[in-house]
């Protein structure tokens, strides 16, 4: 501290005598800052510094604050100043700055470690070879080395460092630690416990007792502080409201083999069991009596739950917070009766003006521009502020996936009843760039397995928040080109546009017809080769043999429109949505060696024909993030009218709906390290898919591939055969445990599929329920199902899922297991099936 304002003071004055014979820069504008012998040191990091100082007079003040923060990083030895005359005439400064920087560190050693591993302890610590040597980077490597032995059972760790010069301006930086005994914890004990035993108050600790494979017991002080208020709010909770840990005793002994193991009693006062007879309030004047008891979940004659009464106090505060009441004073009451074991709480309100937001700053951004991050948020300046339209803006932030980190403070403003609004934000990349080979993705099993790809998308194209994109796709038999934009805000309002081409040519197959059965696509009971009755068609589950299936080309021309505009709500966000496609396609195969069951493939083929739709969409989104979501629901209902041209002119002619429903829940959230949390999200998903025939031609026209089907990969996943039972009618459903591996990265989930497809949409209503009120009305439920586990990648680079299933059927009644690929030694009703498919999100 003294060095440096000494150097601050020596430059000054060094500065002051070169004004003495020409001070011409005293109170210039400051037109940059630059720097001259930088060599480890990124001139980036001096931005931060000297950017405020830009286009401010230079001054004696000016310069000295300018000094004491390039100082106070401890990147320099020596800072000699210059001014240079920024455009010949004298009417700006350029701050020249010449540095000589202070040593790098060569290496890193530790001595003493013989506990730890020299990775253990580099990984602990955020000093690395190459970084410059400061007094405070070194010191916080010494306090990490300390946490991590702490952590590891020595509490009696010591570390210190050393700094050795070495050649070429670099030191070698030596951690001496002295590692003391490591403590384990051999067992847990309670004196004064009458209510709960002992093994229910173990389970309320972190700490865990040493045993021979699972845990080394390692004792850890912070713990020992989070444990005994763990086991004082395990009592709280169950109305012991005075309940205390008032002591802890430790005794340490040493086994056969000299470790040190540590007993810990815990003494506790239970004191008296209370109810709750009720809260009141006071002094409120803008919220009624009423509105306040809403907040509060507590009821009287109850046990007091003193977590869930702080909640409702806390309730009650963010409803004056949430409205912009946040100068007022709210202090809640206690009354205890000890004769008749009651407790009652008072709220003594003082209420003051509202809050209104002054500025509102970003902070980070170096490619994202302000405004795009600013239209995300709804507040501006001269609002009111609200908590909850903050975190509503953050959670929107969140969801452009522009960023890994985003934080808001909340400083005071320039007067009483003002604030600003800091948002900090951390950009993370949004260039996506993609190379390889890949897995098709397609669920047709006809399909090749693997591609090409090349992928290149920019999620915030050069920091405007729109998306472009270019993809290219090349198998044996799909070859794909694309180009896409969306612009997310259009006159300055929540409504987005976006455009796409794409250009694809497929080598598909198709059922043949029969050749002496050649039906128009009117009769009910049709069926295809080498079929002779609907019956055996039936019999064989709709399903040719793959003998019987022919081979064509298709090629596909389109380009669709789309919009959407959403708006923020109580219950979420409410995003009503439509667009067009315009595009042609052609179907080519040799008429004299096949005819296909299809009639419109029969149809045209060989011909350039339209393929025109348009689609709208209604939906409600309340999750927290629309891409890995841990609470919250969203649906939609989706509209599509397919073919807008006469029958003549073009070949398909439906009308698909599409209704979807999700809801998620956090089901467990355990902190376990400092920067990762055990949690588990429950999640369920319903979707019902109609293809209804247009009123103008009272049956649907429609290419076999399009029809819908269970998949195998995103509906009824391991249930790939399925992919060739067609159907007017498409029900799954999902039921999904996900534990996050790596937060919005990777998680291990748990599934639980049932998807059906039907022919017809009355088939779906008659189906579930016979005459004699049983499940179904034939011997196999239609339903397909699936459970199983696997990994789910979050990221938008790799946007994969990996997992094995377990098929079944309901047949008579009772469950019957499907033979799989992978494992069993191929014994009917053993084996999973492997499942590879993209991840989707829903927005």
């Amino acid at each position: 501290m003294r060095f440096w304002l000494a150097c601050v003071l020596a430059t000054i004055t060094a500065l002051s005598g070169y004004s003495q014979q020409d001070d011409w820069f005293w109170g210039r504008p400051i037109r940059g800052v630059v720097f001259d012998g930088l060599v480890h040191v990124n001139a980036s990091e001096l931005e931060g510094i000297t950017a405020p100082f830009v286009g401010r007079a230079l001054t004696e003040t000016v310069y000295s604050e300018i000094l004491g923060r390039l100082y106070a990083l401890e990147y320099f030895q020596t800072i000699s100043p210059n001014a240079i005359n920024a455009d010949g005439q004298g009417n700006e400064v350029i701050i020249r700055f010449i540095v000589t920087e202070r040593p790098t560190i060569g290496r890193i050693n530790f001595q003493g470690n013989s506990n730890l591993r020299r990775a253990e302890l580099l990984s602990a610590i955020t000093l690395n070879v190459n970084d410059v040597a400061t007094q405070l980077n070194i010191r916080s490597a010494e306090l990490a080395i300390t946490a991590k032995y702490l952590e590891k059972g020595f509490p009696d760790v010591s570390v210190r460092s050393e700094t050795i010069p070495s050649s070429d301006l670099r030191v070698t930086v030596n951690f001496h630690i002295t590692e003391g005994q490591m403590i384990a914890v051999e067992e847990f004990l309670f004196e004064g416990n009458v209510e709960f035993p002992t093994r229910t108050l173990r389970r309320q600790l972190s700490q865990r007792t040493r045993t021979a494979v699972f845990s080394d017991g390692a004792f850890q002080e912070a713990k020992l502080i989070a444990d005994i208020q763990a086991l004082e709010q395990f009592y709280q909770e169950r109305g012991f409201i005075n309940a205390r840990v008032i002591d802890h005793a430790r005794e340490i002994r040493q086994d056969d083999r000299g470790r040190n193991l540590m007993t810990i009693t815990f003494t506790i006062y239970e004191g008296r069991q209370f109810t709750f007879e009720g809260i009141t309030f006071q002094g409120n004047r803008i919220f009624s009596e009423r509105q306040l008891a809403e907040r509060v979940r507590s009821r009287p004659r109850e046990l007091v739950n003193m977590r869930r009464l702080q909640d409702d106090i806390m309730r009650v505060i963010s409803l004056y917070q949430e409205n912009g009441y946040i100068f007022n004073r709210i202090e809640p009451i206690f009354d205890q009766n000890e004769e008749a074991s009651t407790l009652s709480v008072n709220i003594d309100i003082i209420e003051r003006g509202r809050a209104h937001i002054e500025h509102i700053l970003i902070t980070g951004n170096t490619k994202t521009q302000d405004k795009v991050i600013l239209r995300e948020i709804p507040l501006i300046p001269g609002d009111i502020f609200s908590q909850r339209r903050i975190i509503d803006g953050l959670r929107n932030l969140n969801n452009l996936q522009f960023f890994s980190s985003v934080f808001p403070e909340t400083p005071a403003g320039s007067t009483d009843f003002l604030m600003d609004l800091v948002i900090n934000v951390e950009e993370g990349p949004t260039t996506d760039v993609q190379i390889g080979a890949t897995f098709s993705g397609s669920a047709d099993p006809d399909t090749f397995p693997a591609s090409l790809m090349a992928k290149w998308a920019d999620r915030n194209f050069m920091g405007t928040g729109n998306t472009v994109g270019a993809e290219g796709t090349f198998s044996p038999d799909t070859q794909v080109l694309s180009a896409n934009y969306m612009h997310r805000w259009m006159f300055g309002l929540p409504l987005t546009g976006n455009f796409d081409f794409t250009s694809q040519h497929t080598r598909r197959k198709a059922v043949m017809a029969n050749p002496n059965h050649v039906f128009n696509g009117d009769e009910m009971f049709a069926f295809p080769a080498p079929f002779d009755s609907w019956e055996q068609y039936e019999a064989w589950d709709r399903t040719p043999p793959n003998e019987f299936l022919m081979s064509y080309d298709q090629w596909r021309l389109s380009v669709g429109v789309g919009s959407g505009y959403r708006w923020s709500t109580q219950a979420g966000n409410l995003g009503l949505g439509g667009g067009f496609r315009i595009g042609m396609m052609y179907n080519s195969f040799d008429n004299n060696l096949y005819t296909p069951f299809d009639p419109l493939l029969r149809n045209k083929n060989n011909q350039w024909t339209p393929a025109t739709s348009v689609f709208t969409s209604l939906s409600l989104d309340q999750r927290d993030l629309f891409f890995n979501p841990s609470s919250g629901y969203y649906a939609v209902q989706r509209f599509g009218w397919f073919g807008l041209l006469p029958r003549d002119q073009e070949q398909e002619h439906y009308i698909r709906t599409d209704t979807r429903a999700e809801w998620f829940i956090t089901l467990l959230d355990l902190p376990v390290f400092e920067n990762w949390s055990f949690k588990v999200v429950f999640g369920i998903h319903s979707g019902l898919s109609f293809i209804l025939p247009q009123p103008a031609y009272g049956q649907v026209y429609i290419e076999e591939a399009n029809m819908l089907a269970v998949d195998g990969m995103f509906s009824g996943r391991g249930w790939l055969r399925e992919f060739r039972r067609k159907g007017f009618v498409l029900w799954q459903n999902w039921a999904e445990i996900r534990i996050p591996l790596a937060p919005n990265v990777v998680s291990w989930d748990f599934f639980f599929d049932a998807a059906g497809v039907r022919p017809n949409p009355s088939d779906f209503f008659t189906d579930f329920a016979g005459n004699d009120g049983s499940l179904v009305n034939h011997d196999t439920f239609f339903m397909r199902f699936s459970m199983g586990f696997g990994i789910r990648f979050t990221v938008p680079q790799f946007p994969f899922r990996l997992a094995l299933a377990k098929r079944f059927l309901i047949r008579d009644g009772a469950v019957e297991w499907q033979t799989g690929d992978i494992g069993g030694g191929g014994r009917p009703g053993s084996g999973l099936d492997f499942v590879f498919s993209f991840t989707t999100s829903t927005y």
